[in-house]
């Protein structure tokens, strides 16, 4: 037999390992409401957000980018929170300019004037700080047509976005609070594992497959403005979980229920799959899923729990300490952050088991995806907290 087909066929069983074989391309996703981090005060209810500053000329491109990225955010939420009354981008601009006025903004005293002259009760603005970096480097990859290795040059790309937000009190001339977020990309780390590492290796992919800048910065403010309206604003954050493919027939029928959103008929599957099969880890984390979907969170842990003890993988071991994490969630205090050290972030008490389940399809990065939105009867779930 050809050598090359004998490296294909002994690589594919482990490029199908690298890529997850036991999950299906289906997934169900777990959105959470969540309080702002920080308490900000009630009083605290008609913003304007300024134009982000920035040193160049790209920075500022993508300052006018954020700003607008946390206005729109912003707003998503106050139609589902009803939190805070913005500002028309428009009317602040035009107040701006009858006044002579940079709408770009930085520092609390022009924030002060501005807030006052727009009749606001706080003023959003920062700066902003984007770079990217090409380096050219080589790898060994396999010729299959010489049955040997060779040497191939590639690109590498290094992206960095900083956002520096800072929310002003108009009535009181105070910072209420000020955040940086860093994000960063980095395609050798993208591509430093997994079945990534080994389509490299094999000769597929390179500077191809290295986003360009703007996709790429664009995704990095995206994040850092979320990371920020976290703090700020009452939000959701979901958790997306891909359906585990078991080791019966039944576990394929269930997992088409959940799709369909019939979560406790998916359930009943999933769980007498297990009595047949108490070894199916599989069956375990979907029941687990379900139990979660909807707001079960203690009979969640104890499936994630024995999933992950049958076999020890990162995502059993990860959704056991999401849903613990929940159920051990405390209420909100009522300290205000500090300016310039925001304050640790508040938590809010776990979903009670009566929480009630919207979900829908939706194509995400083309693979379908079930969402749940819990909605819990008395108090609102909130999941870990991100890290910054």
């Amino acid at each position: 037999m050809n050598k090359s087909i004998c490296f294909l066929l002994a690589a594919g069983p482990l490029i199908a390992a690298l890529a997850g074989c036991g999950e299906t391309k289906q997934a169900i996703q777990i959105s959470y409401n969540r309080p702002a981090a920080y308490e900000i005060s009630e009083s605290v209810r008609k913003l304007a957000i300024a134009e982000f500053g920035g040193k160049t000329a790209a920075d500022k491109r993508w300052g006018d980018i954020a700003s607008d990225k946390l206005a729109s955010e912003l707003e998503t939420y106050n139609r589902q929170f009803n939190r805070y009354q913005l500002v028309d981008r428009k009317r602040l601009r035009a107040i701006m300019d009858e006044r002579d006025l940079q709408l770009a903004i930085s520092d609390t005293s022009s924030a002060g004037k501005a807030g006052k002259l727009a009749n606001v009760d706080a003023m959003i603005y920062g700066n902003v700080t984007v770079m990217s970096r090409d380096e050219q480097g080589t790898r060994e990859v396999f010729d299959f047509a010489r049955n040997t290795t060779k040497t191939v040059p590639y690109n590498k790309r290094y992206c960095m976005a900083a956002i520096n937000f800072t929310m002003d009190d108009i009535n009181t001339s105070k910072t209420i609070t000020t955040v940086t977020v860093t994000r960063e990309y980095d395609s050798e780390k993208k591509n430093s594992s997994g079945a990534a590492a080994l389509a490299m290796a094999m000769g597929m992919g390179g500077s191809s497959n290295v986003a360009p800048v703007d996709q790429v910065l664009e995704n990095l403010i995206d994040q850092c403005v979320k990371e920020f309206v976290s703090k700020v604003s009452p939000h959701q954050v979901a958790f997306s979980e891909k359906l585990m493919i078991g080791n019966s027939k039944s576990v394929g029928t269930a997992n088409k229920l959940a799709f369909a959103g019939e979560y406790s008929e998916a359930l009943d599957l999933y769980l007498q799959s297990i009595e047949l099969k108490p070894d199916d880890d599989g069956a375990m984390f979907n029941a687990g899923l379900m139990y979660e979907a909807m707001g079960k969170l203690d009979r969640a842990e104890q499936l994630y729990d024995r999933a992950f003890k049958t076999k020890d993988k990162d995502k059993y071991v990860l959704a056991r300490r999401r849903v613990r994490v929940e159920a051990k969630a405390t209420e909100p205090t009522s300290e205000t952050p500090s300016p310039k050290t925001p304050s640790a972030p508040v938590s809010a008490p776990a979903a009670s088991e009566g929480g009630s389940i919207t979900a829908k399809s939706a194509e995400v990065t083309g693979e379908t995806t079930v969402t749940a939105t819990s909605q819990p009867s008395s108090q609102e779930a909130q999941p870990p907290a991100q890290q910054e």
